[in-house]
């Protein structure tokens, strides 16, 4: 029984969506239609008026609606907008730099625990307990060229997905 109700739900929703769909494409198609009605000196103004806009701060015409409001709102508007772009600049740099740090950090304590290891394994192997000193001198080795061999696989995956996103942007 539960299992019809939920079936039937879905379905409901289902024809909900398909006719939100149909209405906004009828929508289009009559905006379309109207469009093609006009007389083409109407079109070209139409079209002319039809524009896009995408940036950081507001399209000029909306600024200057925002400045006709309050006297100076604009100038504040572009200024916010500058001092936003030089904190995500310094916050990016600030990022990198302390990523930098951390990766050499990274990268001397993996350096010191392996030779530490290494040598130990040999230390081991001069004392003559060969068995347990290849173990932890070839363990220590395997293990390290492990994780660089995936630390610099990870690296390459995440500078493509960077790629991929500045694509985007």
């Amino acid at each position: 029984m539960e299992h019809k109700e939920n079936s039937t739900e879905t379905d409901d929703a289902t024809v909900t969506d398909n006719a939100d769909e149909s209405t906004v494409n009828s929508e289009i198609k009559a905006t379309v239609d109207n469009f093609e009605k006009l007389a083409p000196k109407q079109r070209e103004q139409v079209i002319s008026k039809l524009e896009m806009y995408s940036g950081p701060i507001p399209h000029p015409d909306i600024l200057k609606k925002y400045d006709d409001m309050y006297n100076g709102a604009a100038q504040e508007i572009i200024d916010n907008g500058v001092q936003e772009s030089v904190h995500r600049r310094s916050m990016e740099s600030e990022y990198l730099k302390q990523n930098t740090v951390r990766n050499r950090r990274r990268d001397w304590m993996g350096f010191l625990i392996g030779t530490l290891g290494i040598v130990f394994g040999f230390y081991l192997l001069y004392l003559g307990h060969t068995v347990v000193g290849s173990i932890f001198s070839g363990g220590t080795l395997v293990t390290l060229v492990s994780v660089f061999a995936s630390n610099n696989n990870s690296e390459s995956s995440e500078e493509e997905d960077n790629d991929g996103k500045d694509s985007e942007n």
